[in-house]
């Protein structure tokens, strides 16, 4: 078929209550993709499906004949409608590409803003993952699927229906009765082939699009194709987090560059009805967007506001950098406490000119638990107060109120990924542990005469390390902290070094706790470095980023960690927050004073 010559032209939408509606036109496998165009209004709105896809290339491109005119979209999309598409009758969709005119700004900050709507109100999400691989892996894939999730739910004692009303399929299904279930491998349904194609399914760019996560929450009625394929979401969900159960499987069986992680949280409540909008869009950074700014726009529909309801509203006429530091303010006057800046990310280490107090919501912000900030933590350094700050916009510096605690003195780095399983159940780990925790163990030293370490000593570290928090991020007993971290560091250490610094009472006292749950719980991820600190007076803590010394403990007013803030000429630089031990319920607070900060 002859390719249209003239390109479609978009007709301005009448109100603020238009959009447009797709009518696909029926056709032949092979056949060109043919599509009309209807404009349609809340007030009478048609029956639809909404498409939830990645684009992919954007410029891998094919052209769609839309009322017999010419209309590029990327060749995934067009792909995608050609699985879509019926044999003998017209589909009607929405989706994003053709029915929002792309190059008119205030038409596409208007429809982002009615996103949610048009998926809520959608007869139907229908997610296209993308055609089938050369091998043929889609259908063997979703029929692995299916068989996987039958037999978990079988395993837990509910059905697959059930599915859709848990809360949060991954903590209630998969890590409640993590104890219970046979690792995926030891199953009689285990084949390499299986989990080849997995791989394969797994790795698809569409689990981590960060517009996939408003999409795929609003509407309970989700099937995903996946070539001529498909299945419903809640099985994907449940075998991604069945799959990344236990780390030494996933990267023993080739999981670490697919996105189980991504696939199995995508729809918990944590990410679909958080409590903290900040939360939300701390694990939607390890998603991924075309356009910076739709890390906040493609979530916008899921947050919720008492305050500063109009500062994340659509805009695209506003930079990235002024739609986070926008985030910054609104995340001040909404919660009326400084915790947006918990999610700055090391700009040493992203290479970017952000100033530092503003999060980059576009870079993962792996730190330590992507947990951590989903519960309600009791932590009040600076006590009961209110943040006291100023945005010079101008200038891009945050002024804001607080007191510096102590300089540090002594910083070592260390990897989240040391309290994973996979080094610690390994030869080769567990040589890379002892040499980490030498380190470690080392820099405590300089600052100790008491050789073994003191049972106080060692718990400042277990909680430091720990962030005070257990394996299941709920605030933990210190003791407890103190048993388990031993327990860790008997697996850990060589027994020469273990009983080196390791007292024989304390040692005693831990021989009952699991080493195993210390420092959980950690992914298969490519984690950022951290710092382990000890300050000029000898307190002790941890920092999310790399820090050195010289650098600060300071503590915000209103704020729920400390932060280290490193010196620079007449200003300051925000590294990340910290933890440390002997300040965190307010044992050193002191007067506010304002910091200029870049």
């Amino acid at each position: 078929m002859a390719q249209p010559s003239e390109t479609y032209q978009y007709d301005n939408l009448p109100t603020q209550t238009s959009f447009r509606v797709l009518e696909l036109l029926p056709g032949q496998e092979g056949d060109h993709v043919s599509c009309l165009l209807h404009t349609a209004d809340w007030f009478n709105p048609p029956e639809y499906e909404a498409i939830s896809y990645a684009w992919g290339d954007p410029n891998a491109r094919e052209s769609v004949t839309c009322h017999g005119r010419g209309l590029e979209v990327t060749r995934n999309l067009y792909t995608g409608l050609t699985h879509l598409r019926l044999q003998d009758r017209p589909r009607f969709l929405w989706v994003d590409a053709i029915c929002t005119n792309q190059s008119n700004i205030p038409e596409r900050s208007s429809q982002v803003s009615q996103m949610l709507r048009i998926y809520q109100t959608a007869k139907a999400v229908l997610i296209w993952l993308g055609p089938d691989s050369l091998e043929h892996y889609a259908q063997f894939a979703i029929d692995s699927i299916r068989t996987i999730s039958d037999f978990l739910c079988h395993k837990v004692g509910i059905s697959v229906s059930d599915l859709s009303s848990i809360s949060d399929v991954y903590q209630e299904v998969v890590f409640k009765n993590r104890d219970t279930l046979p690792l995926p491998n030891a199953c009689e349904f285990s084949t390499e082939a299986m989990w080849k194609a997995l791989v394969w399914f797994y790795s698809h760019s569409y689990f981590t699009r960060v517009w996939a996560v408003q999409e795929v929450n609003a509407n309970k009625a989700r099937l995903l194709h996946c070539g001529r394929a498909t299945i419903e979401w809640d099985r994907v969900a449940l075998v991604a987090g069945y799959i990344i159960m236990e780390t030494a499987f996933s990267k023993n069986f080739g999981f670490t560059s697919a996105y189980c992680w991504w696939a199995a949280i995508m729809t918990t409540e944590r990410i679909r009805q958080p409590k903290n909008w900040l939360f939300m869009l701390y694990l939607a950074s390890n998603f991924s967007s075309t356009d910076p700014r739709d890390q906040i726009y493609g979530l916008r529909g899921l947050m919720k506001f008492s305050h500063a309801v109009g500062l994340l509203d659509p805009d695209y006429g506003k930079s990235t950098v002024e739609v986070y530091r926008d985030s910054v303010e609104a995340g001040f006057v909404h919660f009326q406490n400084t915790d947006v800046l918990l999610y700055r990310a090391d700009n040493d280490r992203t290479g970017n000119k952000t100033p530092s107090w503003i999060p980059r919501w576009d870079i993962p912000m792996l730190f330590r638990n992507p947990f951590r900030f989903g519960k309600a933590l009791p932590w009040e350094p600076a006590g009961e107060t209110k943040p006291v700050w100023n945005i010079d916009k101008t200038m891009n510096v945050l002024f804001l109120s607080g007191f510096v605690i102590d300089p540090i003195k002594h910083v070592e780095s260390y990897n989240e990924s040391i309290f994973g399983n996979a080094l610690i159940k390994s030869d080769g780990g567990r040589n890379e542990l002892k040499e980490v925790w030498q380190r470690i163990l080392t820099t405590i030293e300089k600052s100790q005469s008491q050789i073994p370490f003191s049972a106080s000593m060692l718990t400042a570290a277990a909680t430091s390390f720990s962030f005070g928090l257990d394996e299941k991020s709920d605030p933990a007993n210190e003791r407890h902290l103190l048993h388990k971290f031993v327990a860790y560091l008997k697996l850990a250490l060589d027994e020469e070094t273990y009983n080196k610094y390791i007292p024989p009472d304390v040692s005693e006292e831990s021989k009952h706790s699991d080493g195993l749950e210390f420092g959980k719980p950690v992914w298969d991820f490519t984690y950022p470095e951290s710092s382990f600190f000890l300050t000029e007076i000898g307190l002790v803590g941890c920092c999310v980023s790399t820090i050195r010394p010289g650098d600060m403990v300071y503590v915000a007013l209103g704020s729920k960690y400390p932060f280290v803030l490193r010196p620079d000429d007449d200003h300051f630089l925000l590294r990340g927050f910290a933890y440390v031990h002997g300040i965190m319920h307010g044992e050193r607070v002191g007067s506010g004073e304002v910091f200029r900060i870049h």
